[in-house]
């Protein structure tokens, strides 16, 4: 189902005031598939958000070569059922010539497919499942696999002397390629406790009863949704443990702040980096829609995207195969993020990771993180 969303006020008016392009062409349109509803929506919506003040700026600097861009949303719901639906209605219906997404992992995977079939690139600001970098030549994603992200956290442990893991994970395609790295990773016998739920389990008090038997120095709390990690959060402290809780992109979110509370002071995320509010992209983003509803890293790397595709489009044109070509051929390209390009697989280099905790309810960077 396609979701519709006004854009502000004051960017109408500014698209208004700039005028129309001087090109009389059809517009390009360019397909955004991301979850816009359920436990996840807020990462969509913030994605959505960065691709709306993209296309607002482009649009009003005259469009692609005369011809102003289209951006036609799906919520995919973090579903591979819905994602695939939303992508097929998109190439044979709407007639994209790219499409920006998908937010989910579980969305990414089910709709390479589909676009590789085509001929469509589809390039994500947000999946990160291992199982992408061999998704096809047209996937290409600004977001770093979860390869990296967990040599980072393996990395970390070994640093701080933490020897014994547990891992509590839920069952999606997200959780288990992040689960699978982190196997793959730390030494043999240094995972003691490591449990999967079914998705959107809220409740996790058994589970945390057999754990307190077990001796350990660090939990990864690993949900695919900021609720489900803010519940896990909130009832390891009611049972007592003092062992730090550490996770990733989903929980450095400010649902999570808002459902733990107290619960969350001296919680840790390993994740790309922030864009600060105060940077020009944050006063940018604030003045359109406030402050972003997840993180606005996410805000950042829609924004992003969404120019990556342009400038595909207009140096090499609407067709899927030069498009491709193209990127691959990217030398770099001066995002908000960092500077763009990437591997032969379609995956983003160029792209570090930071260590954030939460002090006194709030994120803060306590250190960079390189990926050796």
């Amino acid at each position: 189902m396609k979701y519709i969303r006004l854009l502000s006020v004051t960017l109408l008016l500014a698209l208004v005031a700039c005028g129309q392009p001087a090109g009389n062409g059809e517009p390009v349109k360019i397909g955004l598939i991301t979850p816009l509803t359920g436990e996840i929506a807020a990462l969509g919506v913030d994605i959505s958000h960065g691709a709306e003040l993209k296309l607002a700026e482009m649009n009003a600097a005259g469009g692609i070569q005369g011809r102003l861009v289209q951006l036609v949303m799906e919520d995919g719901r973090c579903s591979g059922a819905d994602a695939a639906a939303a992508i097929q209605k998109l190439i044979n219906i709407d007639h994209v010539v790219a499409v920006h997404g998908a937010g989910c992992s579980s969305e990414s995977l089910a709709a390479a497919p589909i676009a590789e079939a085509a001929g469509i690139v589809l390039m994500s600001p947000s999946s990160s499942n291992p199982d992408l970098t061999s998704a096809g030549d047209f996937f290409f994603r600004t977001y770093p696999s979860d390869d990296l992200k967990t040599t980072a956290m393996a990395q970390y442990f070994a640093q701080e002397g933490f020897k014994k893991v547990a891992i509590l994970s839920e069952d999606t395609d997200f959780c288990q390629g992040v689960r699978m790295g982190l196997l793959q990773k730390l030494d043999e016998g240094a995972v003691v406790f490591d449990e999967v739920v079914d998705p959107n389990t809220k409740d996790f008090r058994s589970l945390l009863t057999r754990l307190k038997k077990l001796d350990f120095d660090v939990l990864v709390a690993n949900p695919q949704t900021p609720p489900t990690g803010a519940a896990m959060l909130q009832q390891m402290r009611e049972a007592g443990f003092q062992q730090l809780v550490i996770s990733h992109d989903v929980m450095d979110n400010t649902v999570v702040l808002e459902l733990a509370s107290e619960a969350a002071e001296g919680f840790q995320v390993i994740n790309v980096p922030t864009v600060a509010s105060e940077a020009p992209f944050g006063q940018k983003f604030i003045a359109v829609y406030g402050e972003p509803q997840a993180n606005m890293a996410w805000g950042a790397y829609g924004y992003d995207t969404l120019g990556v595709l342009a400038q595909a489009i207009e140096k090499a044109g609407t067709d899927g195969a030069a498009m491709r070509d193209y990127l691959y051929a990217l030398d770099s390209y001066p995002a908000v993020v960092g500077d763009i390009s990437f591997d032969e697989n379609g995956d983003v280099l160029g792209i570090h990771y930071a260590l954030r905790e939460v002090q006194d309810g709030a994120f803060v960077q306590v250190a960079d993180i390189a990926v050796e």
